[in-house]
């Protein structure tokens, strides 16, 4: 896992040790963004002292220092890991080449600071206080599409790893998912998610595209499911914002950094049973009751009318290849109503939560 700060320092650490390995130093002020190769062996990081510094993964020696003209506020690598993208307050995209560390390209378009960047094979998004989502063509450095819809500035951009898809965070507090391979966008718009109550600091894909995670500033980590685009799970624990956030290659562990000073550590693996999530839908009056198929915890609302299998015990995704209909009723429900029931369920079934590393 690597980390930036507003010391202007960077750090780097174990998550299987949960402890730091070292910390790179260099930067004059606030590291606003890093990223690591695919294959580990090289680090970038962006700063608001105007510079990208590229970094040897073993060695933490560093390789270069790329100069800018403007505030540096997001950097990507490429998956061949030759090109490196910088977005800059000063509207502009650049492309740096690793090998001769050259800037091979500079894209213009957005009106505004240019916020975030993110890469898939040879498509480029960014997105900007404008409003505004461009993909755009590494190749030739043309558009290739303008996203509009966001009410407030684009905080995060993501692609999904086969290309299909981007999801977008905003201020306007909401996560957004495109559908940029059929483009049903353009007659339907994008899938907009709400749940979020503060701006929208980051949103990612899951390695498998199966899950959407986001953060923001109301302090709470969302987990979201990527096809049907709705709330999986909500996990509320850190004292401030969170900035950041990143998921395993594994799609086992979620981790978060927040201006809190911590970073923690989520197992997402078995999210059904963790406590923190089962005491945030108490607090909000759900019920639940657990599928007998797959042994998760679903959660039940009483005024709902549930679309159910021939077994209304299962959950929603063990019921879909069957459709009637049943309304549960008072008895079958199993409830969990106390603090104490939920803490016993994280001695018993529920895996460790997090670890809480100082910045």
């Amino acid at each position: 896992a690597v980390v930036s700060t507003q010391s202007g320092h960077y750090g780097r650490g174990d998550v299987d040790e949960r402890k730091c390995i070292f910390k790179l130093k260099g930067h004059e002020g606030p590291v606003k963004a890093c990223a690591t190769s695919p294959t580990g062996s090289k680090i970038v990081s962006g700063s608001w002292d105007r510079t990208v510094r590229i970094w040897d993964g073993s060695s933490t020696n560093c390789l270069w220092t790329l100069q800018h003209e403007a505030l540096v506020l997001g950097v990507s690598f490429s998956e061949e890991s030759s090109l490196i993208t910088v977005c800059c307050d000063d509207k502009q995209t650049k492309v740096w080449d690793m090998r001769s560390y050259e800037n091979v390209m500079t894209l213009t378009g957005h009106t505004n600071s240019v916020t975030c960047c993110a890469q898939n094979n040879f498509t480029l998004a960014t997105g900007s206080f404008d409003k505004t989502i461009r993909l755009s063509d590494m190749r030739t450095g043309s558009t290739l599409l303008l996203l509009t819809g966001h009410t407030s500035a684009v905080s995060a951009v993501d692609i999904s790893s086969e290309g299909f898809k981007l999801c977008s965070g905003s201020w306007d507090k909401t996560v957004r998912v495109w559908d940029v391979h059929a483009g049903t966008y353009r007659t339907q718009g994008p899938r907009v998610m709400y749940e979020h109550e503060g701006c929208v600091s980051s949103c990612k894909f899951a390695v498998d595209n199966k899950k959407i995670v986001s953060a923001g500033y109301d302090k709470t980590v969302i987990i979201w499911d990527a096809l049907a685009t709705q709330k999986r799970h909500q996990i509320r624990a850190h004292g401030s914002w969170i900035n950041d956030i990143a998921m395993t290659a594994d799609g086992k562990c979620l981790l978060s950094c927040s201006k809190d000073r911590t970073i923690r550590m989520w197992n997402v693996e078995n999210a059904d049973k963790m406590p923190v999530v089962l005491h945030n839908k108490l607090s909000m009056g759900y019920k639940f009751q657990e599928c007998v198929d797959c042994q998760r915890t679903f959660k039940v609302e009483k005024r709902d009318l549930i679309e159910v299998g021939e077994e209304y015990t299962k959950c929603v995704y063990c019921r879909m290849p069957t459709r009637s209909y049943h309304r549960l009723s008072e008895q079958d429900l199993i409830v969990t109503e106390t603090d104490d029931e939920v803490g016993n369920i994280a001695k018993s079934d529920a895996p460790a939560l997090e670890t809480m590393v100082s910045a």
